[in-house]
């Protein structure tokens, strides 16, 4: 099922468009379903599994040089190779097309909110939102993909701390003005998601 099918069936689920069978169906859909995400097998040079999972962190990659499209593997690349990290820092990468990379292991610790890197997982999405706005595909991805991890993690996406922009944790402009405006957005379109 493609993404577009996927959000209508969801959409109607959440409108109460479904008799009780349909209702079941979505459902299953929604437990049973993984968005689609490219698996990337990027190479670290160490790995510490996640304790906990409480909350999921919005970042952009804001380069200030222009508005890219970053992948997984060039921000892994500059993240070895500039910051000497083991790896990418992020968990997921959100690319203007919509396209879901994986960074680190979805388990794994994190490296990209100083103090908050054990408890959660982090976002990336491609641009620079300070003076681009997001793009429709990657709006929709970001929704399926924290809606995806609040089921998976059993968090409530309207409780406070739980979607954040990075720089309500650290002393940042990420995610950028564009991006960081549409948090709560993001945050309803989980909780309709997620009791659809």
């Amino acid at each position: 099922m493609d993404r577009r099918k996927f959000l209508s069936v969801m959409a109607m689920a959440a409108a109460g468009l479904f008799l009780d069978d349909e209702k079941a169906a979505a459902r299953y859909i929604l437990e049973t379903w993984e968005p689609p995400i490219r698996k990337l097998f990027l190479r670290f040079t160490e790995y510490e599994e996640r304790p906990t999972t409480e909350m999921i962190v919005i970042h952009h990659a804001g380069f200030p040089d222009g508005d890219k499209d970053s992948s997984a593997e060039e921000i892994h690349k500059f993240h070895q190779e500039v910051n000497g990290w083991a790896g990418i820092g992020y968990h997921y990468v959100i690319r203007k097309d919509g396209t879901i990379e994986q960074g680190r292991r979805p388990l794994a610790v994190g490296a990209h909110a100083y103090h908050h890197n054990k408890n959660s997982v982090g976002i990336c999405v491609a641009g620079n939102f300070e003076v681009a706005k997001i793009k429709s595909a990657q709006l929709d991805s970001l929704k399926l993909l924290t809606a995806w991890l609040c089921q998976k993690y059993k968090l409530d996406p309207l409780k406070e701390g739980v979607i954040v922009g990075h720089r309500n944790l650290n002393d940042t402009s990420c995610p950028g003005d564009n991006l960081y405006k549409k948090l709560d957005e993001i945050r309803y379109w989980c909780r309709d998601f997620n009791n659809a």
